[in-house]
């Protein structure tokens, strides 16, 4: 039962972090803004849920991807490396269309003989 319950977890997180429209090509919050922006980041574009980022960075192999949640803990990284950092930005765009229109499909577990 745990097995099932933690990916359906990651997934929703996932799914919330790739429907918001706030990734980092969203404008700069002013320094004079009277808000508390770690308040208003918290929340999704439906004022629902907490919304994490998704972070594209160089490593020694090429360009990688990984999602954060609120409090800054990696929930996801990818296995592969792309070559550039357009093709990261696509490979999260991929994502965000799987997220918003995929089905969640439980693998059955192999047994070992």
């Amino acid at each position: 039962m745990r097995k099932l319950i933690r990916p359906l977890i990651l997934f929703c997180a996932i799914a919330g972090v790739v429907g918001s429209a706030a990734l980092s090509d969203a404008p700069a919050r002013q320094k004079d803004d009277k808000k508390d922006p770690k308040k208003d980041d918290k929340k999704d574009a439906k004022g629902g849920g907490e919304i994490g980022t998704i972070e594209v960075f160089q490593a020694a192999d090429g360009w990688r991807i990984r999602v954060k949640n609120t409090e800054g803990k990696t929930l996801l990284n990818s296995t592969r490396a792309d070559d550039t950092k357009a093709d990261a930005l696509k490979t999260v765009e991929a994502l965000k269309a799987t997220f918003a229109k995929g089905k969640v499909v439980e693998v059955p577990v192999e047994k070992k003989k």
